[in-house]
């Protein structure tokens, strides 16, 4: 596992994955490394698909461009861990290395049984917090469907705005403060 310590919120522990940790086809190989609950033999064989595509896109990324190494390397893809349970409830990932005006693109997901009990505006806010600390970053932008009104309320809860439409989706963007 990384050498950056996770950050803990009250309910939550938000663990980085390095590298090595970055393979979707083996997600029982880092609930042992962390000795978590195997969150994939309770909820079956099958690990959610929106997370490991994330992965996948993480590791394919760094495969691509190797100068990102250090930006994957610091936080690029983040496990959300339920204290009380000691399990894996979902995940966000800063998507791409900063584009050359310092934005870069979230992407998230929590598992469906742990939806609407705050957890991602929680992890959120504070992966923010962590992200708008590097000098690099001077903003963050999500994507959304239209439909999905849930993730519309966490993008709101942790301060983004809409600043663009499109037929589909809704653009988010969230400018660090001076």
């Amino acid at each position: 596992m990384p050498n950056i310590i996770p950050i803990e919120t009250e309910r939550l522990k938000l663990v980085p994955l390095d590298l090595e940790s970055i393979n979707p086809d083996d997600h029982q190989k880092i609930e042992q490394k962390l000795g978590l609950q195997l969150a994939s033999m309770i909820l079956g064989e099958k690990i959610d698909r929106e997370i490991k595509a994330a992965m996948r896109a993480s590791l394919e990324d760094v495969i691509r461009n190797k100068r990102q190494d250090q930006w994957y390397a610091d936080w690029q893809s983040v496990l959300i861990i339920l204290k009380k349970e000691n399990a894996i409830i979902g995940g966000f990932c800063f998507q791409r290395y900063p584009d050359e005006y310092g934005t870069v693109q979230i992407g998230y997901m929590v598992r469906p049984e742990y939806q609407r009990e705050g957890y991602m505006t929680e992890a959120l806010k504070n992966g923010i917090s962590w992200i708008f600390q590097r000098p690099d970053i001077s903003a963050l932008v999500a994507e959304t469907t239209r439909s999905n009104l849930p993730s519309h309320r966490v993008l709101e809860k942790v301060g983004m705005v809409v600043y663009k439409e499109t037929d589909n989706g809704l653009l988010w963007r969230l400018e660090k403060c001076a």
